[in-house]
């Protein structure tokens, strides 16, 4: 695990998928600074590059200056979006195990939590700083708190985040090691046989074999084949998520539901890499 955070500490502020404006910069700056740390804002955090934050060399090259900076000892990823999965084979790997930071974000960011995860090195999925005001009070605190006192139980260890993006990175070699962990899911704007899709693949790839449990997060903002949906025809899916969990995961392997993980104000802080503890935990 990366060191526990102290005041005066150095963090890094990041956009490795979508691009940032000055006035985002400037809020999660102050936000930082209030929290008792110093924010790092680097050159060419602004850069473009279509809706990236700049080049995939770019933005690579701003974290592996992070990985490489024995000050910086966290990195903030500002939002999220798309992105984060184009770097990874451009990210210095020694220089992250050698001096581990934590990396601290969700949606898009879950592919460089898996990346971290393939280092043997934890991080903290949490909110991105752009979504740190509207995320719920108790939440936010807890991010600066856990990143301060880090509540790291040894047992089987959270990976995972968003469905998509783990979706995504199936058969690659930054997919996470699930093999007897709880595998955290969350996701936002799909249409439900989208959902059974990627659940369908996890199925097929032994994801939910090799997993000790599922922690299932919220899944915001949901479509179906529906005119409320937009679609000219109703022809709905059928199926609602727990349905889908039901048919895909075997009997044997628990499933928590309602974590506060996800595209919304409940976002509660998640050390992956460390046991998530009992189920009162989260509640």
């Amino acid at each position: 695990m990366p060191a526990p955070l102290k005041p005066g500490d150095h963090i890094l502020l990041a956009a490795p998928a979508r691009f940032v404006l000055p006035d985002q910069v400037l809020k999660a700056q102050e936000t930082i600074e209030r929290a008792g740390f110093v924010a790092v804002i680097p050159a060419g955090l602004e850069a473009r590059d279509g809706q990236f934050g700049g080049t995939d060399a770019q933005r690579a090259g701003l974290l592996n200056q992070a990985f490489e900076d024995p000050n910086i000892r966290a990195i903030w990823a500002m939002r999220g979006g798309y992105g984060c999965a184009r770097i990874l084979p451009l990210l210095h790997a020694e220089a992250f195990q050698a001096d581990p930071k934590w990396i601290i974000g969700f949606s898009d960011v879950t592919a460089l939590h898996a990346w971290a995860d393939n280092q043997g090195v934890g991080s903290m999925h949490a909110p991105v700083a752009n979504t740190y005001d509207s995320t719920h009070p108790d939440h936010a605190a807890l991010l600066w708190n856990q990143l301060s006192k880090p509540e790291m139980a040894e047992g089987m260890p959270v990976v995972g985040g968003n469905l998509s993006v783990l979706y995504s990175l199936l058969g690659t070699p930054y997919f996470p090691n699930v093999e007897g962990c709880w595998v955290l899911l969350e996701d936002l704007d799909e249409y439900l046989y989208h959902i059974d899709r990627m659940l369908l693949a996890f199925k097929l790839a032994g994801v939910f074999d090799r997993m000790h449990g599922l922690l299932m997060g919220t899944f915001s903002d949901l479509h179906d084949n529906t005119p409320a949906s937009g679609q000219t025809q109703n022809n709905p899916f059928g199926r609602t998520i727990p349905q889908m969990i039901a048919e895909h995961v075997p009997v044997s392997k628990p499933v928590r539901w309602d974590i506060p993980v996800g595209h919304g104000a409940m976002n509660r802080p998640v050390i992956l890499g460390s046991d998530p503890g009992p189920e009162s935990h989260w509640k």
